[in-house]
């Protein structure tokens, strides 16, 4: 992932001037105060400019903690996830669900398509994995399941492979 980094600026002017500086995020709460001379806990901010994936969700007030504590979730969402943020927020609103549902989104990164899919899924279901390649490759229809999941379920076809999303 790229630096998540946030640009701040002083309301008022401090010592004569507006002052503004880049942040990378996490922000030290005790730099901050350092370099824009007031209280990271303050109203006396903007965020003017901003260079991180889940830019949307950052408001011009956004108060430092929440801005930290959003960097936080979005580091904890697993790398695939990550790279496929912004095709997510399709189907999630915000990245504060994407987060909560993180445990419940399963990854397929080797499959291109959903026939690949169907294939992973049976091979980890032990009752399918108890027949033969043979008796599997010959009496399973893994396109039909393949088109019976994609009806029934939630899933999302990316660059980094396929995800399962919950309904």
């Amino acid at each position: 992932m790229q630096e998540a980094r946030v640009q701040v600026e002083t309301q008022e002017p401090i010592d004569g001037e507006i002052r503004a500086y880049w942040f990378t995020l996490p922000i030290d709460t005790e730099l901050f105060e350092q370099v824009l001379g007031i209280d990271a806990e303050s109203d006396h901010y903007y965020i003017t400019d901003k260079e991180i994936p889940f830019a949307d969700e950052i408001r011009e007030d956004t108060p430092i903690l929440e801005l930290n504590e959003l960097y936080e979730m979005y580091q904890r969402l697993p790398v695939g996830i990550q790279e496929e943020y912004k095709t997510f927020l399709a189907y999630f609103e915000s990245l504060e669900e994407l987060y909560n549902y993180r445990n419940s989104i399963f990854s397929y990164p080797d499959c291109k398509n959903m026939i690949d899919v169907a294939r992973q899924k049976l091979a980890n279901t032990p009752l399918f994995k108890n027949l033969s390649e043979d008796c599997q490759e010959y009496y399973f229809d893994y396109e039909a399941y393949a088109d019976d999941l994609k009806t029934n379920g939630r899933f999302i076809e990316t660059e980094h492979g396929i995800f399962e999303i919950p309904e």
